[in-house]
């Protein structure tokens, strides 16, 4: 898609390479009922437009299924369904009677949900992932799952750059695409693709970070095309990591002034239990901007 005299049209399916074809023709059906858990506090207020943005975008049914009985859950219930009534977004509220996780893998297993939507927040404990309902829905939940950490409680309108960690280009492919398309046309985003280089121990002369960017460029030209072809422009981004990707990402993330993260989250560390060795932890404690954490089902 692209925008024509500030409207946003399709583009002929023959300037679509066919390589990403189905990709691009997905897009409308990349999820069709999407469950959020409905927490107390003003996060949930603000994860819930992240929510509600996907659906619209999808044209998807959001579940709503509150954390446990309170007050202020049910307060911010009426106002996620208010909001989505007047974006003209389907909604229908579940609830839950036992184990949260189990219940909710019931739900994802009988209504067969794509998408889980859930709030990263800090524990008591200190907490933000590590033994967490995210966590737990990420090992176990046969959906994709997002996490949403609000680290700044404002409109989404205000929100101008977003940016993608890619370690793997094709790492859900169609999935990331429509995330970043929907994020980025919808509230007219500049994006930027992010990669991290290995110091190997060493640092590196300009002819050699000269080689690591262009060699970075061509390793996601395919995705920028595609991203492209929809409408959606993106530069590319290289760091040398001299601790590790989560530093990297976190230093670019800040240097630049970013309002919105997406990061994918590794398998390896949905997994860990230790607080010293989980990355997610770390990226989601210390994110100077709003973050989505996105675990594709596999």
């Amino acid at each position: 898609m692209i925008k024509r005299n500030g409207s946003i049209v399709a583009l002929p399916l023959e300037s679509v390479s066919a390589i990403y074809l189905n990709a691009y023709l997905s897009f409308l059906v990349m999820y069709k009922r999407i469950v959020m858990i409905v927490d107390s506090g003003i996060e949930t207020k603000f994860a819930s437009r992240y929510a509600l943005l996907i659906a619209r975008v999808a044209r998807a049914k959001l579940y709503l299924v509150p954390a446990f009985r309170d007050s202020e859950v049910l307060a911010n219930l009426e106002e996620i369904r208010s909001i989505a009534e007047r974006e003209g977004v389907e909604t229908e509220q579940l609830a839950i009677e036992e184990s949260l996780v189990r219940e909710v893998n019931n739900l994802v297993r009988d209504k067969q949900m794509d998408l889980i939507v859930v709030v990263l927040k800090g524990e008591r404990d200190g907490r933000f992932f590590i033994g967490t309902l995210a966590q737990r829905l990420m090992k176990h939940a046969q959906a994709s799952v997002i996490g949403v950490r609000i680290v700044k409680a404002r409109p989404l309108t205000h929100h101008r750059k977003l940016l993608v960690p890619v370690s793997n280009r094709d790492y859900h492919f169609k999935e990331r695409l429509f995330l970043i398309d929907t994020l980025a046309r919808c509230l007219n985003l500049d994006v930027s693709l992010f990669r991290c280089i290995k110091s190997l121990g060493r640092s590196f002369d300009r002819d050699e970070m000269a080689a690591f960017f262009t060699e970075s460029e061509d390793y996601l030209s395919p995705f920028k095309d595609c991203l492209c072809g929809c409408g959606v422009a993106a530069d590319v981004r290289v760091q040398v990591c001299e601790k590790n990707a989560t530093d990297s990402i976190l230093d670019e993330a800040m240097s630049g002034r970013f309002d919105l993260l997406l990061v994918h989250a590794l398998k390896r560390n949905v997994v860990k239990e230790f607080l010293g060795s989980n990355e997610m932890e770390e990226i989601i404690r210390r994110t100077p901007a709003n973050l989505l954490l996105w675990k594709s089902r596999d």
